[in-house]
């Protein structure tokens, strides 16, 4: 008997499909990411940890609805992000409502989109048989592995509070904790096998932590269960560790190490001196003094400890003030080294790190003090293009460092235009500067310049205009802007005064496209929005101006003073009134 066929259905031609039907795949992902971008929640931060989690917007969600080609590129960004608690009664941190849940992407059978996984171990539960079988119990439903997480974290919870009896632990059947974490971990990486991110992180507060710290330190102790064959990179967030720890990690297994908190104990020296000949990044956070210069430290008491891949260094809340008698390498630890990012006092004592990075920095940012800024400038590590590849540079006072800011900010403010032979970007930030138009003609212009960030240093509008116009190929700029000193009127300018203004900086050509407004100074919010009106009326390259300021409320002020500024008929030209003025909503 002949095999019949079934009819096909008959394809609907593009033309009567709706124009969002028939969009490019990459065309829909430009959509997604600048809805994404414009729209993104705040990242989830984790109590007493430096975690945050990224929450992905909900404004994607009904982008997925529109067909299959939309939901194919939305939902990879959607469910990108997932986190888990062991704990049957979820600690407060887990209970966020914007925090999205592994069991709903597995609900809706998402889970092979996860990238990113969070895991909220609940400490005070789960040792005991019944929370960890709950556990194993979950797992399965996951349905084989997740091959598409490659960020794992895992952040230690309390679901008990101080004062409960620890007998209603006790009441449960208790697991041997080895036991229950070999088995807990083994889990995990069967189900994450290309982790290449672990982060271990203490997120539940100190006080938390002292009650359960028994169970706390035996579960980190075994953290290295955790790893699997292709982790690079290990983020230990106020976690300790013990020297058998350290001793099961390979050496030449991580490339990129962070470490916060405990000011750089000797076992967390140790780990990084272990992968020294291996390592690509290191950020360390509330390191001492003493600890810091540890890790330069050779095998012999003259020789130093080099990090030949080493190519990013961030330094964060250094503990303690360096002195000359500590130990400091005698040559640059650091030959690869491209960025060095110092968000404290300066560790080393010695010129070696910095006047070896005069041939390979890329990114130089210090917080300064003035014995550092006269070292530097008599080892001619300021001259100018005295770093031959630097491209961004920031030098700023350090917090503790008052003595001599004014004394030497002229001085640190002409170097940072100076010391890049080829500088693309300057930060001035923190620098108190009581007469800039002395300064102004001094700075040094520069054709590589793209970006300027003044956000700390105030200036006048027409200090701003000639200093934007300085530089012919600047596109960004972020500004601190104030009244010209001495000036206490409330009023608006005239007429007569802008137009004034206009003739003065007639001759003034700029490059610049977008204004960062991050502090304004003024009499009052109306007058502000004004001054930054007449501003970009006599900078016609200006197409897009963004009002940051430190809070929300003035950020609105400022942004409604610039809308009563645009109806004077002063300002009623094209060119003005196209510029986009951007604020907090």
């Amino acid at each position: 008997m002949p095999r019949t066929m079934m009819p096909t259905p008959p394809l609907t031609p593009l033309a009567l499909l709706p124009t969002a039907q028939v969009l490019p795949h990459h065309i829909i992902a430009s959509i997604a990411q600048y809805i994404e971008l414009s729209t993104t929640e705040t990242p989830l931060s984790i109590k007493s940890s430096n975690i945050d989690i990224p929450i992905p917007s909900k404004e994607l969600v009904p982008l997925a609805a529109v067909c299959q080609s939309w939901r194919a590129v939305v939902d990879p960004l959607v469910y990108r992000v997932a986190a888990h608690c062991t704990s049957s009664s979820s600690p407060y941190t887990f209970n966020s409502k914007h925090l999205p849940k592994l069991s709903v992407a597995i609900e809706r059978k998402k889970q092979h989109l996860v990238r990113q996984l969070y895991l909220f171990i609940d400490l005070s539960e789960l040792f005991t048989a019944e929370s960890f079988m709950s556990f194993l119990e979950f797992a399965e439903t996951v349905c084989g592995a997740m091959l598409s997480v490659y960020k794992l974290a895992l952040i230690p919870t309390y679901s008990k509070y101080m004062w409960q009896a620890s007998s209603e632990q006790d009441a449960v059947a208790t697991m041997d904790i080895s036991t229950v974490m070999d088995k807990f971990f083994t889990c995990i990486r069967s189900l994450t096998p290309n982790a290449r991110i672990v982060t271990a992180s203490n997120g539940s507060g100190y006080r938390a932590y002292r009650r359960y710290k028994k169970d706390h330190d035996h579960a980190m102790a075994l953290l290295p269960g955790l790893f699997a064959e292709r982790t690079t990179q290990l983020v230990v967030d106020q976690v300790n560790l013990s020297r058998p720890q350290v001793g099961r990690l390979v050496p030449g297994m991580l490339r990129s190490i962070y470490i916060s908190g405990y000011k750089g104990r000797q076992t967390h020296v140790e780990l990084i001196q272990r992968h020294a000949p291996w390592l690509e990044r290191l950020e360390i956070v509330n390191f001492t003094v003493h600890a810091i210069a540890k890790l330069t430290w050779g095998p012999t008491t003259t020789s130093t400890r080099f990090y030949p891949r080493l190519k990013r260094l961030c330094i964060a809340s250094v503990v303690g003030f360096r002195t000359k008698k500590m130990r400091q390498p005698t040559v640059d630890p650091f030959p690869a080294l491209e960025v060095l990012d110092c968000r404290s006092s300066f560790p080393f004592t010695t010129s070696v790190v910095l006047g070896g990075g005069q041939s390979h920095l890329r990114v130089l940012k210090l917080r300064m003090d003035t014995e550092l800024f006269e070292t530097m400038e008599r080892g001619g590590l300021l001259n100018e293009a005295s770093y031959k590849r630097l491209e961004v540079i920031s030098l700023a006072w350090a917090e503790r460092s008052s003595f001599g800011r004014q004394e030497h900010s002229e001085r640190m403010l002409l170097k940072s235009f100076e010391v890049g032979a080829k500088t693309q970007v300057v930060y001035a930030n923190r620098l108190t500067i009581p007469d800039f138009d002395l300064v102004l003609p001094k700075i040094r212009l520069m054709n590589t310049l793209r970006v300027l960030d003044f956000q700390e240093t105030a200036l006048t509008i027409a200090q701003a205009v000639v200093l934007l116009s300085g530089f012919p190929k600047l596109h960004e700029a972020s500004l601190f802007l104030r009244e010209v000193p001495g000036d206490r009127s409330r009023r608006m300018p005239t007429a007569e005064e802008v137009a004034e203004f206009g003739k003065r900086f007639i001759d003034c050509q700029s490059s610049v496209s977008f204004l960062n407004i991050s502090k304004t100074q003024f009499a009052n919010s109306r007058r502000a929005g004004e001054y930054i009106v007449l501003m970009t009326n006599v900078l016609p390259s200006v197409t897009r101006v963004r009002i940051d300021c430190s809070t929300k409320i003035r950020s609105k002020k400022v942004c409604k003073g610039i809308k009563f500024a645009l109806q004077r008929a002063i300002y009623r030209f094209k060119r003005v009134q196209e510029i986009q003025y951007v604020g907090e909503d």
